[in-house]
Parts: C-alpha cells; structure tokens; sequence
C-alpha cells in the first residue's frame, strides 16, 4: 500500500527546516565582535604604525595563500610596519633603479638569527616563509637609512594605527582576550596591555594613552 504524504503538514517540516538554517546561519555570522579606540601618545609626532594586537586567541590559524609584500621604493621600505599570521610568505621586492639589500638582526626572542638576503635590482624579489612569532628589524647594508619592522603574530586579529589614532580589529570571536601594542622605538614608546571581553556582534571599546614611562 502506498503512503501519501500530506502536503500541508511537508511544508511545514520545510519551512521550519529552513528557519532552524537560518538561525544556525545568523549565529554563526554574529559569533564575533570588533574591538576598535584611539591611540593617543606622547614623545612622538602622532601614533601611526603603532600595532594594537590579541596576544593569544584560541584556534589555529592558516596563514594567507599570497605572499605578503615588503617593497623598497624610493629608498623606503614600503610599508614600514609589516604585521603578518605566522606561517605567511613575505615576498621582499625591489622597485628601484638601484641596487638594494635586505638583512635583518636576531630576533628578542631569539626565534630567529641574523640573516642577509643578499643584493639585487629593480624586478626581482626573494620569498622568504616565516613559521615562528617574533619581531624582526629589517634592514638595507647599502642605505642605512632603510628601516622596516615584521612582527610574526599567532593570530590575524590585528590592526596598524594610521595618523588619526584610530584602530578596528574584526571578525574576533566571542570571548575574554588580552590586547596588547607594539611600537617599534620601545624608547619612545612603551608597550601597554589590557584585558577586554568581546561580545558577539558587538563592538568593544578600547582607548591606550601611550608614552616613553
């Protein structure tokens, strides 16, 4: 004997199928908050390329398929303040006409030794992988002027502070994090941390007053 379904009460197992879905979706989209402030210093001209970071988040985090990219032109590298997920490739550029070198000293932390990259021109590039946390001052032996910081990060929640003081730091997930900032002139600038709580689909609120004390 064939079963027959009553129509009526299919669309409604359906229709409720598909608002369980959409609640599962919406949750998952809210999951996470933003923590966002303003840098305010004093002994610098303004805070930009100060970094704000989470020290710790939990989970694992893969590292960008496409290389970061730390070029040198007009003399500068360009950006000044690289932070990248460890695991990430940096492709080290060079724009100029010129020769140029990329070195960097051993790590504070001693995860990485001092290395030279070498010299080469205008078009050509060296990829180098960075798989251990730590801060690296990258450095050019022909122009000692040149000056550039990576800072290899556990985490992609992170955020570089323009002129204006202003930081936003997305997509981080519910939870209790500690936030900390980086600058690379420790003299001038001493590295504050605190402790927030990011609430899902939410924006928390964290301001740093920064100093050489």
């Amino acid at each position: 004997m064939k079963r027959r379904f009553n129509m009526p009460v299919t669309a409604a197992l359906t229709l409720i199928c598909v608002g369980l879905f959409t609640l599962a979706s919406m949750a998952g989209e809210t999951a996470t908050g933003s923590i966002s402030g303003k840098i305010s210093v004093r002994g610098v001209r303004s805070p930009e390329n100060v970094l704000v970071y989470v020290v710790k988040a939990p989970g694992k985090f893969p590292p960008p398929k496409t290389p970061a990219k730390l070029d040198q032109f007009k003399i500068t590298f360009v950006p000044f303040l690289l932070p990248i997920v460890k695991g990430t490739t940096v492709s080290f550029e060079n724009s100029d006409p010129i020769l140029h070198n990329v070195m960097w000293l051993a790590s504070k932390n001693g995860a990485y030794s001092a290395n030279n990259l070498g010299t080469w021109g205008k078009g050509h590039s060296v990829k180098v992988k960075f798989d251990k946390e730590g801060e690296l001052t990258i450095l050019c032996n022909i122009h000692p002027e040149m000056e550039a910081h990576i800072v290899v990060l556990q985490n992609p929640f992170f955020a570089v502070v323009g002129k204006d003081g202003a930081y936003e730091i997305k997509g981080v997930p519910a939870g209790k994090y500690t936030v900390k900032t980086w600058y690379a002139n420790t003299r001038r600038l001493k590295s504050k941390s605190a402790d927030v709580t990011v609430t899902a689909g939410k924006a928390t609120t964290l301001d740093f007053s920064l100093s050489r004390h």
